[in-house]
């Protein structure tokens, strides 16, 4: 049994290197084969083609959102805090009754003289004693002149004039003298203060001079 054990491990180192042998040659011939058809590639050569692209469409802007403002309204200040005022209580004071005096008695009105009657005076004024007209100025005449004469005079207590003035013309200075001189030498009703014959100055007496009674 040993000799039979020994033969057979001797058996399988020939058939390991047996083995080893024939993988190096197919090793060896494939390395020979590819060198042999080694091709080197061929030169390529890329074309690059510039691609313009198209342009960008339009950027669309969104309108901004509107914003509305609000006014901000203040609000009105509260109103101060009222706080009441402290009250103080004051004791209740007694009630004092004075005494009430007798009035005095009233005098008796003491009679008054009446008062004179108050005089009322009467007064007229003095009124011209219808006399003679005067004469109508010859040269006033013949210058057709006429009008009217308003003279005003005093009058003494017998009635009597004792002044004259000329207080609206006629328009004829020959006229007026006419007047005045004729007024001069009539006679009048003096005029009467309560009865009594007085003097009175101011008297106005007018004369109307007309061309159809020259």
């Amino acid at each position: 049994m040993y000799v039979r054990a020994a033969k057979s491990g001797k058996s399988s180192r020939i058939a390991g290197m047996a083995t080893a042998l024939g993988v190096t040659a197919v090793l060896g011939y494939v390395v020979a084969v590819s060198v042999d058809t080694f091709i080197p590639p061929e030169d390529v050569r890329t074309e690059l083609a510039l691609i313009t692209p198209p342009p960008p469409p339009p950027i669309e802007i969104p309108e901004p959102p509107k914003v509305e403002v609000v006014e901000e309204i203040e609000a009105p200040p509260a109103p101060p805090e009222l706080v009441a005022p402290d009250i103080e209580v004051l004791p209740e004071l007694p009630t004092i009754v004075a005494a009430v005096a007798e009035p005095n008695p009233i005098p008796e009105p003491i009679p008054v003289a009446p008062s004179p009657a108050a005089v009322t005076q009467t007064r007229s004024a003095p009124r011209l004693i219808a006399g003679d007209k005067p004469d109508y100025p010859s040269a006033a005449r013949r210058a057709g002149e006429q009008g009217t004469t308003e003279l005003r005079v005093c009058v003494s207590s017998a009635g009597r004039v004792t002044s004259v003035a000329v207080a609206r013309s006629s328009g004829s200075s020959k006229l007026d003298d006419a007047a005045a001189k004729w007024i001069r030498g009539e006679k009048f009703q003096p005029a009467k203060i309560n009865g009594v014959a007085s003097e009175v100055c101011g008297h106005n007496v007018a004369y109307e001079w007309s061309l159809r009674d020259a």
